[in-house]
């Protein structure tokens, strides 16, 4: 029986090759690009799955309730791991995690590397393997060193690195011996963690300095919680403990009139969970690595659109297709055929259509992936959808297409009495409810696509023209690596960087081209080297805690980055003093009082060395656009290294200017790759995200409405086959072309007007809630629905009349002879 079910839908099949055409192409380039979609998303959502017992894993982080709003911070101070570890016994492990960067040398042979310290507990709380060396004992000597599988690759070669002493630099002033006690696996890509080498937390910055002091924090700290233990109900132990070691930071807070929670509290220790740690925009988790769960959110939206469109293409070709093929059930239900066997033949053929678009939609998706990477990036791959998880989803996907697709026409020819059917009194030309709505549905979510991508790109462009209160399109950064560092000579030694900083300024200052060169701690943007950083300090003035962003600059830097100076001066190498002056933004003088601030002390550094306010700076975007200007104090850099160059060029001769500086640099650090961008670049590169969801909604919007017009077309060309001797008779009765194409298209473009004004309220929900994120936003503008009205009704538009002009210009005789 199944056999003959399979030929006789192969022969259908084969029979209306048309419109099984139309179903396949559909399907087949739906099927394509929501694979690819749906392996992103699923990508992503895999982050960090593969720890074992990853449910008890946490990242450790505060919650300060202020008066205005609600600060959550990841750095933590270096004595909380083991005092945590020692009074609460539901910790199983727990691990600290500094980041940093180190030349690693051995054999003449040096490398800059990610340098990364951690405790013991780290083995245990992450699913790390390890290729050689044993776990257990990995980092049990304070100058042990682990190392991952590509450095250990560059650095030994094949030789057996357990137990050689390499010699490693991570202060930037001198190399130390450390023995190699391990080598691990490289983590896979949906890892949060990545790491080069890793030597023990002892080994961190400042360490014995900041041994006993609560008010310094500096690293992130993980735990795993023993199995059963209850996030919330451990939070709640944590109370006393913090109101033991943090006394005089919720003393500070309340003094400042801070609004408790729920539970009365101003100050918490709190726990995230490692499992949503990709997702966790809010706290910030690990940095550089969180995006927004709406990304995701909106990847699997347009898969399911873009099937739900492709469905509707299939169910509405399926239906007119089946009152063509009234007679035909008609005959058979006449020589016996009963309900479940035409049932199972409709779906039958309807499996097959799905079958093959499957298997090319597939195959076309693994002939795009290449392009596909390059545009929106990821590391996904077809064999990921062999795994249980997704070839179950897969299948369910099939079997519902296949299921709703061939069991709707079926049923509804299947309700029509037999003598009906074949006397021919059944009405093929009258389209029905179900085929309006299917087609208002689809059209509704092409012009939800339309609107969030004219939406996005409007966003988009604002973010990218929008005035950030500096200079970044003629200034380049150049990060500094640790070699660089290094070379800045012993007489400098205790500021890293300002060596390398006065050779480029020596080399530079006499060319033409160039208008000014200074130095920071921190970048503008997400350079080239991938890091992002920002400091900030707190203290006490006038009987409130003020905090601020700290950064340590040169000489220059407000020449160098064009920002403007609202009151005082610039630092000066004419002012010795300078050296403990300060240069704030409007931001931070508001929060200070805003009145008669030049020359005020503040007491940074304590009350007995106080710093002097020498210049007030106008607000500027030192962050991204999704967050608010927050006070900003600039300080000159006398005690830590500078590790940004920044250098200003003319604006006519950008290209020469930075092959120039780029030989410069070349000449002065020729063992050193050159990793300066452009500030503009920088601060794109901030948005990367959402750049790759503009081109995803661009991308679902353009095949949502490419397979609703193909839908379009077939149900049009089935319309004016059945509408022939109507059309003919018009011409006769001396109709013109236009009148007819007129008369014909306007059914389906009050569907599509319909659909517009539907997809309206949806879209603005959805865009306004997607704007949220970003504390610089557009207004969403009425001129937007319109234009995606009138686009959505172009495009219709020219699909039916494609069709209705050619009815419509055939020879009437003709028509109404083949009637």
């Amino acid at each position: 029986m199944l056999k003959n079910y399979i030929i006789t839908a192969w022969r259908n099949l084969l029979k209306g090759r048309v419109f099984n055409l139309i179903n396949i192409t559909g399907l087949t380039v739906a099927v394509a690009c929501s694979v690819l979609l749906f392996l992103t998303a699923d990508f992503q959502l895999s982050y960090d799955k593969f720890h074992k017992d990853v449910k008890d894993i946490y990242q450790v982080y505060f919650t300060q309730n202020k008066d205005t709003e609600t600060n959550r911070d990841t750095p933590m101070p270096e004595p909380i791991t083991p005092v945590l570890k020692s009074e609460y016994p539901e910790i199983k492990y727990i691990s600290r995690l500094g980041n940093g960067g180190a030349l690693i040398r051995y054999k003449g042979k040096q490398l800059e590397q990610r340098l990364n310290y951690i405790d013991q507990d780290f083995f245990k709380i992450f699913t790390i393997e390890t290729s050689l060396g044993n776990k257990n004992s990995m980092l049990s000597g304070l100058h042990d060193i682990v190392l991952n599988e590509k450095v250990a690759q560059a650095v030994f070669g094949h030789e057996n690195p357990i137990g050689k002493t390499v010699e490693l630099n991570y202060t930037g002033q001198s190399f130390e011996s450390f023995v190699v006690s391990g080598v691990t696996k490289d983590l896979p890509y949906n890892s949060s963690l990545h790491f080069d080498m890793l030597v023990r937390f002892e080994n961190y910055r400042d360490y014995q300095a900041n041994l006993d002091k609560w008010d310094v924090g500096n690293h992130s700290v993980f735990l795993k919680l023993r199995e059963g233990t209850n996030q919330a109900a451990f939070e709640k132990k944590l109370v006393p403990f913090t109101n033991k070691y943090f006394k005089e930071n919720i003393e500070n807070l309340k003094r400042d009139g801070s609004k408790p929670d729920a539970n009365g509290q101003v100050f918490t220790i709190n726990l995230l969970p490692f499992a949503e740690n990709h997702f966790n925009t809010e706290v910030g988790g690990l940095e550089g690595n969180q995006i927004s769960i709406l990304y995701i959110y909106t990847l699997l939206a347009i898969v399911i659109f873009i099937l739900l469109i492709a469905c509707i293409n299939f169910i509405n070709l399926n239906i007119a297709r089946a009152f063509n093929r009234a007679r035909e059930v008609g005959v058979r239900k006449t020589l016996g055929a009963g309900k479940d066997q035409l049932l199972w033949q409709f779906l039958t053929e309807t499996s097959l259509v799905c079958l093959l678009a499957f298997i090319a939609g597939i195959a076309l998706s693994s002939f795009i992936l290449p392009y596909f990477k390059q545009l929106f990036g990821g590391y996904i791959s077809l064999k990921m959808l062999l795994q249980p998880a997704e070839l179950t989803i897969a299948l369910f996907v099939f079997l519902i297409i296949s299921f709703i697709a061939g069991y709707y026409p079926a049923w509804l020819m299947l309700r029509y009495k037999t003598v009906q059917v074949l006397k021919g009194s059944v009405n093929t030309t009258k389209p029905g409810k179900v085929r309006n709505a299917l087609l208002v549905t689809q059209f509704a979510l092409s012009t939800l696509l339309i609107i969030c991508t004219l939406v996005t790109w409007q966003q988009m462009r604002y973010i990218q023209t929008k005035p950030l209160g500096f200079n970044r399109t003629e200034v380049l950064s150049i990060p500094l690596g640790p070699n660089v560092l290094i070379s800045s000579g012993n007489d400098t030694k205790s500021r890293p960087g300002i060596h390398a900083l006065q050779l480029l300024r020596n080399a530079l200052q006499n060319q033409p081209d160039i208008v000014a060169i200074t130095a920071a701690h921190s970048n503008l943007g997400l350079g080239t080297d991938g890091h992002t950083s920002t400091q900030g300090v707190t203290f006490t003035y006038k009987g409130h805690e003020i905090g601020t962003n700290w950064l340590q600059v040169d000489y220059d830097y407000l020449k160098t980055l064009d920002i403007k100076l609202s009151n005082g001066r610039d630092f000066s190498r004419d002012f010795p003093g300078d050296s403990s002056a300060l240069i704030i933004n409007e931001k931070m003088a508001r929060q200070l009082g805003g009145k008669n601030l030049l020359g005020s002390y503040l007491p940074v550094n304590g009350e007995e060395h106080p710093m002097q306010i020498v210049g007030i700076v106008k607000d500027y975007n030192f962050r991204s656009l999704k967050e608010k200007i927050e006070p900003l104090t600039l300080v000159m850099n006398t005690g830590k290294s500078v590790e940004y160059v920044f250098v200003r060029v003319k604006s006519q001769n950008l290209v020469q200017s930075f092959d120039k500086i780029k030989s410069t640099w070349k000449s002065l650090f020729p063992n050193d790759e050159f990793q300066g961008s452009w500030l503009s670049e920088n601060t794109e590169r901030l948005y990367k995200g959402e750049k790759s969801l503009g081109n995803m909604f661009v991308s679902g919007a353009i095949i949502a409405i490419i397979i609703s017009c193909i839908g379009l077309l077939a149900i049009a060309m089935m319309v004016m086959a059945q509408r022939t001797k109507e059309i003919g008779i018009r011409k006769v009765l001396g109709s013109s072309v236009a009148g007819i194409v007129a008369l014909v298209s306007a059914d389906f473009l009050k569907l599509v007007l319909l659909a517009s004004v539907i997809s309206f309220p949806i879209a603005w929900i959805v865009m306004n809630g997607w704007l949220q994120n970003f504390a610089y936003r557009i207004d969403i503008s009425w001129w937007i629905f319109l234009l995606a009205g009138l686009l959505a009704v172009l495009i219709a538009f020219a699909t039916v009349s494609f069709q209705a002009i050619k009815a419509a210009l055939a020879n009437p005789v003709k028509s109404l002879r083949t009637e």
